[in-house]
């Protein structure tokens, strides 16, 4: 029986794909940097699974300039974006019915400081007991390191543990951890996959 609900954040809590995109367009149109093709599935892909440094390392070309354009992003308020996030259908009432029904919840992403103010502005945080984002481990996912200290902290079974991802980042972690896994929004492997939150339940 499953007692904790991980969700991964972008693409699963919310479709952040024009927030993500307007970012990384600001900071690479700040240092003069040639733009990203977003019409390149592989760069998109890129930019939504891998974490901030990961990102902007492997397109700006400028180890020179590295640190700097690292200083600016991390330090870029990413409030600037939010009118561009969209809660994903049904969770607000997913994770109402969830806490009322006693589930323990928790999110892990390889986004970084701005996932509290994000679920704050949104009207989720209070739902989350634990939050495991890039800054909290040494290895992200797709290593199992996040879903470890999860396991960890909430002193569970791998079996307890219920984990919602959207991309192969997610579902290697929880392969790799042996943590039971259901793919939203998208078709991974032989995992299940819903398209509305509300459908969690049947999985529980």
């Amino acid at each position: 029986m499953k007692k904790i609900v991980v969700y991964d954040c972008d693409g699963v809590l919310f479709d952040s794909l024009e927030a993500v995109k307007a970012y990384y367009d600001y900071v690479f149109n700040k240092f003069s940097l040639p733009m990203l093709n977003w019409d390149d599935p592989e760069t998109l892909n890129t930019a939504m699974m891998k974490t901030n440094s990961e990102i902007i390392r492997e397109f700006s070309q400028d180890d020179a300039k590295y640190e700097e354009i690292m200083e600016f992003a991390s330090n870029l308020n990413f409030k600037k974006f939010l009118d561009k996030m969209v809660p994903n259908p049904g969770i607000h009432d997913a994770l109402k019915e969830l806490s009322d029904k006693g589930y323990r919840l928790a999110v892990l992403t390889n986004r970084g400081l701005s996932l509290d103010y994000l679920l704050k502005h949104f009207d989720m945080y209070d739902y989350f007991e634990r939050l495991v984002c890039s800054f909290d481990v040494v290895k992200p996912k797709p290593h199992p390191e996040g879903l470890y200290k999860l396991i960890d902290h909430f002193s569970c079974s791998k079996e307890e543990i219920l984990f919602l991802g959207d991309s192969t980042n997610d579902y290697y972690a929880a392969e790799s951890a042996k943590v039971p896994f259901l793919a939203f929004g998208n078709d991974l492997f032989e995992s299940p996959r819903i398209d509305h939150h509300m459908d969690v339940f049947e999985y529980l």
